[in-house]
């Protein structure tokens, strides 16, 4: 998928000057224009897909759109002309659309509703600039935009908000967001999509909600697959998400279409070492060819080499292993890229879903629960009173005990300050439109998915497969699943021992049992944490500027404190904050 960017202004001559000062940072193509608008796009390598960028001429306007799956004409032209805003509606899988309105003189500049592309706009000069980059349009501005001081501290924080851009001057579309430009610079976001949590199913047999969910599935991982695609490439750890997202892709690839899956081994870390997992893969789907690295490895093992941080984000990574399996699957002749991402925000549940039924009259969920703790090793008594004593007392109550302790609850860390701390606060309350005390779950995931941290692996993929000629798709971030996800009663997500249960329902007869009934959840903490005590040195120096400091976020000491704490302690992983810190430090050493 190539980057698109639209220029709009009232002054044409306006617009091409700028479009001529952006040739001289990239390879640029005119798509479309007229007297107030431009479209084109743009690529570092000469590897643009273009047969993916479709643009179809309406009565009243015009469409341009990069996306994986087909287009329907009638559908955009329909969608069109009951609400431009909401383009995206008629678009399934990942894409960028930009639609001029003719009649009202309007740009408007859309994504999927669930930011598998991303698109950021700004000023410069009297032209209003559109990209699927933020560093494309801080090229075009007279001086270096200036940085978000909330944006920057949700990320010390350990809590970026994928709604804030890290620069002041430029701005970028929330999930669900589209937006309109006028050539006089008149900006709007328009909501075309969000979770309804009035839409409930109605109730029904697991074996009703389970072979709906997988036929949705299906549906999904099909429409992150063009038609011209011969060779598909899969993402497979042992893990639920991406083994049943390579299941169902190789099902639908018949010959002489095929799936080849990718697996990440690991020869340092054997906590997250899934290759029997991956064995009991290859058996069971009949694969063949697939492609093995190990990640922990050589050149892997050097932090500062491995975590290059793009301009628009420090969570956005262009690592070299990124690069190494893309050159693979484009020397293998392929253009697409699937994986699980997205499999927690959408099929995980949450352990509030205990309590809910328990606050509904279903008393037997206690002994489900202390059963579970039996068949996961987590001690009972610790996760009764989570779920079945905490949710009785009042929060005011709560707050009172913590008060007398002396004690705070908080999930900010030590070495923010006090001013970036209220800053991170602040911007992690989003308005919910579930009730917190009575719909915990609905309130939780939702929380989750305006909030979750793996759009970063998401843009980092996205970022170098760009460059590759490869799209990077993740059918788990489809709408339609997320709106099935959030109406199935929270039963169905999680139950017993098992988290994502309702997936695991669904896929049993397409994976090995030992992979569809696994309680064990493989984390990377082991890894990262070995990864940093092995670059402990240059990591601390880079922890050690003061750059953040300087700007009021930061207080240097107790961060560099925690480090040797964490660096010098006898356990081995490390806190997902201090990653989050480090990455943060370097993306300001690389780009400011």
């Amino acid at each position: 998928m190539t980057a698109l960017f639209a220029m709009v202004a009232a002054d044409h001559h306006a617009i091409m000057d700028l479009f001529d000062e952006a040739s001289r940072h990239a390879t640029l193509a005119l798509n479309w224009q007229n007297g107030h608008c431009l479209v084109g796009n743009y690529c570092y390598r000469g590897n643009s897909r273009t047969q993916l960028l479709s643009q179809f001429s309406l009565p009243q306007g015009n469409i341009i759109a990069n996306a994986s799956a087909p287009l329907s004409n009638s559908e955009l032209s329909e969608q069109f002309s009951a609400e431009p805003a909401a383009i995206s509606n008629a678009i399934t899988g990942p894409h960028t659309v930009f639609t001029w309105h003719n009649p009202h003189k309007l740009l408007f500049a859309s994504r999927d509703p669930l930011n598998q592309h991303a698109l950021y706009y700004g000023k410069v000069g009297g032209v209003t600039v559109i990209s699927s980059e933020a560093s494309f349009i801080a090229k075009l501005m007279p001086k270096q935009p200036s940085l978000n001081t909330t944006a920057l501290s949700c990320w010390l924080a350990g809590q970026p908000n994928p709604a804030l851009c890290l620069y002041n001057e430029i701005n970028t579309l929330p999930l669900g967001t589209s937006l309109s430009v006028s050539p006089h610079g008149n900006v709007t976001e328009h909501t075309f999509w969000d979770i309804d949590p009035q839409n409930k199913l109605a109730p029904a047999s697991d074996g009703t909600y389970r072979d709906t969910f997988l036929d949705l599935l299906k549906q999904c991982v099909s429409s992150h697959i063009h038609p011209s695609d011969s060779l598909v490439v899969s993402q497979m750890s042992g893990g639920m998400d991406s083994t049943s997202i390579t299941a169902l892709a190789n099902e639908l690839l018949t010959e002489p279409r095929s799936c080849r899956a990718l697996s990440h081994l690991y020869s340092h870390s054997a906590s997250c070492d899934e290759s029997d997992n991956i064995k009991a893969m290859y058996q069971k789907l009949g694969l063949v060819d697939p492609i093995q690295i190990t990640v922990d490895a050589g050149a892997h093992r050097d932090f500062m080499s491995l975590y290059p941080t793009d301009y628009d984000s420090p969570g956005t990574v262009l690592s070299p292993r990124y690069h190494q399996e893309c050159e693979i699957i484009q020397a293998a002749g392929g253009h697409r890229l699937l994986t699980g991402n997205g499999g927690d925000e959408m099929c995980w549940g949450h352990a509030s879903a205990y309590t809910e039924r328990l606050f509904k009259g279903e008393f037997g969920v206690i002994a489900e629960v202390l059963k579970a703790c039996k068949q996961t090793g987590m001690a009972r008594w610790p996760v009764a009173r989570s779920l079945f004593v905490k949710p009785m007392i009042p929060q005011w109550l709560l707050n009172s005990a913590y008060a007398l302790k002396g004690y705070t609850p908080s999930d900010i860390p030590a070495w923010l300050t006090p001013e970036a701390a209220k800053l991170a606060t602040d911007a992690s309350k989003i308005t919910n439109p579930f009730n917190e005390r009575k719909q915990p779950v609905g309130y939780a995931r939702y929380q989750a998915l305006k909030t979750t941290s793996t759009y970063n692996s998401v843009r980092s993929y996205q970022k170098v497969g760009w460059q590759y000629g490869i799209d990077v798709a993740h059918p788990f971030f489809d709408p339609r699943m997320a709106e099935f996800s959030f109406a199935v009663p929270g039963k169905q997500l999680i139950r017993g021992p098992y988290p994502k249960w309702l997936l695991r329902n669904a896929m049993q007869n397409h994976l090995p049992e030992s992979v569809c009934w696994n309680v064990k959840k493989v984390t990377f903490d082991n890894h990262f944490g070995q990864l940093v005590k092995d670059n402990a040195k240059p990591l601390r120096e880079l922890l050690s500027d003061t750059r953040l400091a300087s700007l009021g976020l930061v207080d240097n000491d107790v961060l560099l404190n925690a480090f040797d704490a964490a660096v010098g302690g006898n356990g081995v992983s490390v806190h997902v904050d201090l990653l989050y810190a480090i990455l943060t430090q370097r993306w300001i050493q690389q780009h400011h």
